[in-house]
């Protein structure tokens, strides 16, 4: 565990990419490549990328920021050169590799996270993502339910922490995201376990209701695992020092040179 217990931050920006079949290792590349670039640019910012291990191949990278105006500012760093130039040029490539992108801002939501004092992004190797689309007109509905689940998340004893971020632009409005983090996919074996206790916790007849009154407030449900990718992430120093293992693994060795040939 961090000394100091990282909080989720107030603001992220998530670019999404859909990448054509095939080019996924070429993809991989050039994202480590600006990776490389920004850490010799010392450039402004820091992101994560994950890759989709369910559902359309894509890529995602999540710019945690303490603001909107943050953002603004690293945006003056990269119209200078020779962020600049280098930045569109490295975008140029990146764009020939993917069929779509989307970006999207949301914002965190404390009242509707849980178990916030686990939340160690650091020692995250995948992320389970579930987006919540609400009706319009219903987002107190949701929101009630949601605390109903924490309530009682905290009365089975629940550990698992899960933080939610609303999505205020580039999406339909009400639009919620809930992240948990894992260090390993054996976190998705424990699931039935933990829907069996938190139905216990609320009764089996009024989770059977509360299961059911999703369909009054609810567009859809998406769930999604994302692979944390650490050779195409911009990763802030804290995470490095946390396991440099993972975040900045030993490179391969090269190959031997052949002997020389003994002379004559």
């Amino acid at each position: 565990m961090l000394a100091q217990p990282m909080k989720p931050a107030p603001v992220l920006n998530i670019y999404r990419e859909t990448i054509k079949e095939g080019k996924a290792a070429a993809h991989e590349k050039t994202e480590a490549e600006w990776v490389a670039y920004y850490r010799r640019a010392k450039a402004p910012g820091n992101y994560i990328a994950f890759t989709t291990l369910a559902g359309t191949p894509q890529a995602w990278f999540i710019t945690p920021l303490g603001s909107f105006a943050e953002r603004e500012e690293n945006d003056k760093a990269f119209q200078k050169e020779p962020l600049k130039s280098s930045n569109a040029a490295l975008s140029a490539r990146d764009g020939e590799l993917r069929s779509a992108s989307q970006e999207i801002w949301a914002v965190y939501r404390p009242d509707l996270s849980y178990k916030v004092e686990n939340f160690n992004p650091p020692k995250d190797h995948y992320l389970s993502l579930s987006t919540y689309r609400v009706k319009v007109g219903h987002e107190q509905d949701f929101t009630a339910a949601a605390k109903n689940y924490m309530a009682a998340s905290a009365k089975a004893g629940l550990q698992q922490s899960f933080i939610c971020y609303q999505i205020v632009m580039g999406e339909q409005a009400g639009t919620y995201l809930f992240f948990s983090g894992m260090a390993s996919m054996s976190g998705l074996d424990g699931n039935a376990d933990r829907m069996k206790a938190l139905a216990t916790a609320m009764g089996l007849e009024k989770f059977a209701a509360f299961d059911r009154s999703g369909a009054d407030f609810l567009l859809s449900i998406e769930n999604t695992l994302l692979e944390v990718r650490p050779s195409m992430s911009y990763a802030p120093q804290a995470f490095l020092d946390a396991d440099p293992a993972f975040w900045k693994p030993a490179a391969a060795p090269k190959p031997a040179a052949a002997a020389p040939a003994a002379a004559k």
